[in-house]
């Protein structure tokens, strides 16, 4: 297969789980179906149409008006609060594995990195501790990973290194550098 067309044919897979992740199951289907047109044996499309297929059906014993899902809330809370409020929700309830859980948790990671990255800007600006090198952050409740990242800040190093060597997930390094800076922690140098 030309790389022409396993580029086409991984745009095409990651299109049909942005319509799963936003519920238009019925262009997600067609889309993974239109991959096997092109690679009748491609596991990954197989998988997504099994796996959503099986998820699409109602589980015995379902109660019609019962409690709402975790992606059904997350949904409405992306719609009334944003995606930080969505993501939140999604991580921290047991969604077993669900692709369409899983396919909205990743475009919500990649939309909110990019703002993350829009709000955050250069990242060849130096970040320092607001107040000074004595400034005093014990009485704050911060995560783990946000200490962690408190310790790194030396008022030399660029963003992008910090972001390089803390060996966190980018993701979760832009997130917690972001947070620091709206809670006045972090202030850039210069």
């Amino acid at each position: 297969m030309s790389e022409s067309s396993e580029a086409k044919i991984a745009g095409m897979l990651q299109e049909g789980l942005e319509f799963y992740g936003a519920g238009d199951f019925s262009r997600a289907f067609l889309t993974w179906k239109e991959v096997l047109e092109l690679d009748p044996d491609n596991e990954e499309a197989l998988d997504y149409l099994r796996d959503a297929d099986r998820r699409s059906k109602p589980r015995d014993g379902a109660v019609e008006g019962a409690r709402q899902s975790p992606l059904d809330e997350a949904r409405r809370l992306l719609r009334s609060e944003g995606a930080e409020s969505a993501l939140e929700i999604l991580i921290s309830t047991r969604t077993n594995g669900r692709l369409d859980c899983e396919a909205l948790v990743e475009l919500l990671r990649a939309s909110l990195f990019a703002q993350y990255q829009e709000e955050l800007g250069d990242l060849s600006r130096i970040p320092r501790l607001a107040g000074g090198p004595d400034s005093e952050f014990r009485d704050r409740n911060l995560p783990a990973s946000a200490g962690f990242l408190l310790s790194m800040i030396d008022g030399e190093t660029r963003l992008g290194d910090l972001i390089s060597v803390s060996a966190m997930d980018p993701f979760d390094t832009m997130r917690s550098l972001s947070r620091l800076f709206e809670a006045g922690i972090l202030e850039w140098v210069g």
